[in-house]
């Protein structure tokens, strides 16, 4: 299932905090039905749903909204097509079928409740936003990973970035502005200081700025990584740096800037679980390879995995944690 895709979805768009549970039913429905599909349950807006995704083809747009009708029917329960993409057909389909959906980091289509959460999102997006924009929480990481210095020279730490001066300042501005640092001259250069003396201080106080590294997730076919070399992320990075067993599906990290030249050469989103697909993360800023360069760095690793409710995930990341340089 897309429950850790979901999660962060909705908390991002409705500040909603929950956990996608196996939903209890589910054998209640015809064998059809419990074979074409995986459900869980969430509630959303104090509204119950169960969520479907289709362990195989999904079928027509009128099939599907058949198939939640016989699930009203059977369980009283209102159901939630889960699923990692739409072309925009399908989506123009569901949506004159009333079909509810939900694409994580596109769109969740409600038509009970006259929701259509692209436009929420586009609104809420208004708000300001008291965390650190992606450009300083790449440079924060840096200095947390190199050598510790109580000092940093931020045009050091951007070196092969490509951020322009005026991005430096602004990361500079948002570093004091949060109470991390403090500007001190030296010469005609401009350092900045730790205000705590050592990095898991500092990273301790910085979590709840920090956001998860990850835009967007697509699942691709292995031909794709001759568009790299990519570091792995998520779970297949966890695996390397820990006990935990590699993913079925090996999972790598991706700037934005690299995804859109995939995209101009044509590059096709697969279904996800498709077999032999891998999935590629899109990231808000360039991934910081770490390890020469096999996997994205740690930090930014641990915040792109916040969200797993796999016991076996959290225990990996709980080791990764005591492994980190401090």
């Amino acid at each position: 299932m897309l429950q850790a895709e979901i999660e962060r979805y909705l908390q991002d768009v409705l500040g909603l905090k929950m956990a996608i549970q196996p939903w209890k039913d589910a054998e209640k429905l015809p064998f059809y039905l419990q074979d074409a599909y995986e459900f869980s349950s969430l509630e959303i807006l104090e509204h119950p749903y169960v969520l479907m995704q289709a362990r195989d083809e999904i079928g027509t747009a009128s099939e599907l909204r058949k198939r939640m009708e016989t699930l009203g029917r059977l369980t009283g329960a209102v159901g939630i097509y889960a699923i990692s993409a739409l072309s925009s057909h399908e989506r123009k389909r569901l949506i004159e079928q009333h079909v509810p959906f939900i694409v994580p980091g596109n769109q969740l289509y409600l038509p009970d409740l006259g929701l259509d959460l692209r436009e929420y999102f586009r609104q809420r997006r208004e708000s300001p936003d008291k965390r650190l924009s992606p450009a300083t929480q790449v440079l924060l990481i840096r200095a947390l990973l190199q050598p510790w210095q109580e000092e940093i020279h931020l045009a050091e730490l951007a070196e092969h970035l490509g951020y322009t001066a005026m991005t430096l300042s602004r990361a500079g501005k948002e570093l004091e502005a949060a109470g991390l640092v403090q500007a001190v001259g030296k010469g005609r250069s401009r350092w900045l200081r730790f205000q705590v003396g050592n990095p898991r201080s500092v990273w301790q106080a910085a979590l709840s700025l920090l956001r998860d590294p990850v835009r967007k997730r697509v699942w691709v076919s292995p031909e794709s990584l001759n568009f790299g070399p990519f570091p792995l992320a998520g779970e297949s990075a966890l695996a390397r740096l820990t006990m935990l067993a590699d993913p079925a599906i090996p999972v790598y990290a991706i700037s934005t800037e690299q995804w859109k030249l995939m995209q101009q050469k044509g590059i096709q989103v697969l279904p996800g679980g498709e077999p032999e697909a891998l999935q590629l993360q899109i990231w808000r800023y360039p991934p910081v390879h770490y390890q020469s360069g096999s996997v994205v760095d740690p930090l930014s690793l641990i915040l792109s995995l916040q969200a797993e409710h796999d016991d076996r995930v959290r225990q990996a990341v709980e080791e990764l944690e005591e492994q980190l340089p401090w």
